[in-house]
This record gives C-alpha cells, sequence and structure tokens, in this order.
C-alpha cells in the first residue's frame, strides 16, 4: 500500500481544471487527472469518490477563481466604462488559455442535457450577471441593468463560440470594443438629461 501523497488543495483542483479545461469534462479521464495531481488513481479518489464530485470541486474553484480575478473588478474605484473594460479584458484572457473559451459554458454545454452540473454553472453566470449590472446600475434603473448584463453574456458566448472556431480573437476584441462604445453613448445621454 503506497502512501497517500500530500497535494494542497488549492493545487489540486488547479491542476484538475487545467485537464478539464484542455479536453472537457467527457473526454478527461480520471488517470489523466491522476497524473496532473501526481496523486495516483488511488490517492486522487480518496480525496473525491468520482470524476462527477471532482468536477463540481472545480467548477466551484473556478468560481471563486473568476469571481476573484475578473468580477472583483466591479467593485473598484474606476470610471464605469473602464472598469468594464478591465472586467471583459481578464475574461477574454481567462477565454484565450488553450483557446478553450468559456470553462462554465462548455462544460454547460457537454453535460446541459443531463443537467449535473447546472447549479453551480448557473450560480457563476448568475455572479457575473450581478456584478455587470452593478456596473451599469449608476446610469440605468437596476431592472434595465439586469436586462442589458444578461443580454451582454449572451453576446460575451457568441463572441468566445466564434473566437474558438476561428481562431480570432478580433471576435472577443469587438465585443469589448461595441459594449465600451455603447456604454459611453448611454453614460453621455445619462449626463446630458
Amino acid at each position: 500500500e503506497m502512501p497517500v501523497t500530500k497535494i494542497d488543495k488549492t493545487e489540486l483542483l488547479r491542476a484538475c481544471w487545467k485537464v478539464f479545461n484542455k479536453n472537457g469534462y467527457n473526454a478527461t479521464s480520471i488517470s489523466m487527472l491522476a497524473e496532473a495531481t501526481g496523486l495516483g488513481k488511488s490517492g486522487l479518489l480518496h480525496h473525491y469518490s468520482s470524476k462527477e464530485t471532482l468536477m463540481e470541486a472545480v467548477l466551484l474553484f473556478s468560481t471563486t477563481i473568476f469571481e476573484a480575478y475578473v468580477l472583483s473588478v466591479a467593485k473598484e474605484d474606476l470610471p464605469l466604462e473602464q472598469k468594464m473594460e478591465k472586467l471583459l479584458r481578464r475574461q477574454n484572457r481567462l477565454a484565450k488559455i488553450d483557446r478553450r473559451g468559456c470553462f462554465f459554458a462548455n462544460t454547460a454545454l457537454e453535460s446541459g442535457r443531463e443537467e449535473i452540473f447546472s447549479k453551480v454553472i448557473t450560480h457563476a453566470f448568475s455572479l457575473w450577471e450581478e456584478a455587470v449590472a452593478s456596473i451599469l446600475s449608476p446610469i440605468m434603473p437596476l431592472a434595465q441593468a439586469q436586462e442589458k448584463a444578461h443580454r451582454l453574456l449572451l453576446e460575451y458566448e457568441g463572441s468566445v463560440m466564434f473566437y474558438k472556431f476561428t481562431g480570432s480573437e478580433e471576435h472577443l476584441e469587438n465585443f469589448v470594443k461595441l459594449t465600451i462604445l455603447e456604454l459611453k453613448s448611454i453614460d453621455n445621454q445619462h449626463i446630458i438629461q
């Protein structure tokens, strides 16, 4: 019996995230994850009973990283357009890792009909919408800001899809540019009123 290798939980989840992000949920095997963490199969299964429970933990871990790296920008003391641009650019940086796009959307598309991860993924998307609505709320009523945030999420995911299959970063860039232009015009009207 081999001794159980010690690994920091954050390191374990980060290593597993890299494998899941690169290969997708279905194409990832426990062996691949065991190798990436250096734990071996039994070591890994000692921490998480199945690939599914591990993926759920990885999604929760990703949400925490996403909140800290991307969504926290919404609370920064910056002019509105700069705040939005910084948030979107950070999000694009994540999407460009291995040209994989959005980890949450990818997982949702792969496992969608079984709905095994839909709670965690829906939560991540709703956090994004809340953060974006909070950026927009100074220049429009809250209900409108929420509606706009939802529409921006749909547009963003569309631009990510086009980026993924064409390899052209222009799709991500244009999304940022158009969003900021639109915000500037709304902001200017808001100031004039």
